[in-house]
């Protein structure tokens, strides 16, 4: 409750100067109560609006100003996110909080690339740029990745059913590749080697 009167007794509303005095006040107290509300939102990095850039100093994420509210404010957490050792668990949880959208992360042990299958609806989303500058950040430097984003081709089949007129059949289209999934892969990390190094089973790429 934010209203002078009800932290009064039941009988105070019955007085006239009473009533007059704290209805006078009530517009500063709620100046009060909306500076305190928007002193607590910077708190947080998924609230904060003016307060950004002091997440922004204290983490060393350089100026921001000109990128999107939302894509400022999801850098900020996975920043944080990116803070312990880089697993395969920390990375989808920086991946995801920087795209919006579900991942899963694939590692290639025989090439030492992880790859970060986006599911995007075969697009590639927004924030891509900034998830490249965190994980060169987080990625132990031997490893290559990659953005995999899956994408559904849907190809016709034609049934002629009429006679034919032409003496000559056209040539017969076929489709170069079959209907399905085709993924498109997006290289974003820097390649070390072209020489795959012995990987023991089992053993995970980033730890």
């Amino acid at each position: 409750m934010r209203e002078l009167m009800s932290y009064l007794p039941e009988n105070y509303p019955d007085s006239r100067e009473t009533t007059t005095f704290q209805e006078a006040l009530q517009p500063e107290v709620n100046l009060m109560w909306q500076a305190r509300d928007e002193l607590l939102a910077q708190l947080s990095p998924y609230t904060a609006d003016w307060g950004l850039w002091y997440w922004e100093d204290a983490l060393g994420l350089g100026a921001c100003e000109g990128l999107a509210l939302d894509t400022r404010r999801r850098q900020i957490v996975a920043k944080l996110q990116g803070r312990d050792t880089t697993t395969p668990a920390v990375v989808k949880a920086v991946a995801e909080t920087m795209l919006g959208v579900p991942v899963t992360v694939i590692e290639v042990f025989g090439e030492y690339r992880v790859e970060l299958e986006v599911d995007g609806g075969g697009k590639l989303p927004p924030g891509a740029e900034v998830l490249k500058g965190r994980l060169r950040e987080i990625m132990p430097a031997h490893l290559d990745w990659a953005l995999v984003i899956p994408v559904r081709l849907d190809i016709p089949i034609r049934a002629a059913l009429g006679p034919r007129i032409a003496r000559t059949a056209p040539p017969m289209y076929r489709a170069a590749l079959p209907a399905g999934r085709l993924d498109a892969a997006a290289l974003m990390g820097v390649r070390s080697s072209t020489v795959a190094l012995p990987m023991a089973d089992g053993q995970s790429l980033l730890g």
